[in-house]
């Protein structure tokens, strides 16, 4: 804004103007302040860690923590898929077991059905 143009506005106008800029002053003041506090408790890291390097790995800790967190998952699936296992081994030596008792069971009326045949054939009598 010219200075022609800020002599024409009037006193409220300049007056709003002020405090909008106050107020974006204050709000960049904070930021600033936040900013330096951040970048002081970086430095203090640094100046503590003794190079950039081992500042970087003791201020992310994210590597830790990730190695942490994929280990326990990797355990987990471990366990889980050794669970899994026994579910499914128990479960096919149930249905093995099953089906030999039919099979058993299934023989065995078999055979009672040609004996039954062979003593009414014997006897002359016609099965249906």
């Amino acid at each position: 804004m010219t200075e022609k143009e800020l002599r024409r506005l009037s006193r409220a106008d300049l007056l709003e103007m002020l405090i909008a800029q106050s107020e974006e002053l204050r709000d960049v003041k904070e930021r600033l302040k936040s900013a330096e506090a951040i970048l002081a408790s970086r430095v203090i890291e640094i100046n503590t860690a003794g190079s950039i390097a081992e500042a970087s790995l003791r201020l992310n800790g994210v590597f830790e923590a990730a190695q942490a967190a994929c280990e326990q998952y990797m355990e987990n699936i471990r366990l889980l898929n050794e669970r899994s296992q026994l579910v499914c081994r128990q479960m096919e030596k149930e249905s093995r077991e099953q089906a030999d008792r039919l099979l058993e069971e299934t023989r065995r009326k078999c055979a009672q059905m040609e004996t039954d045949v062979r003593l009414s054939t014997e006897l002359g009598e016609v099965v249906f």
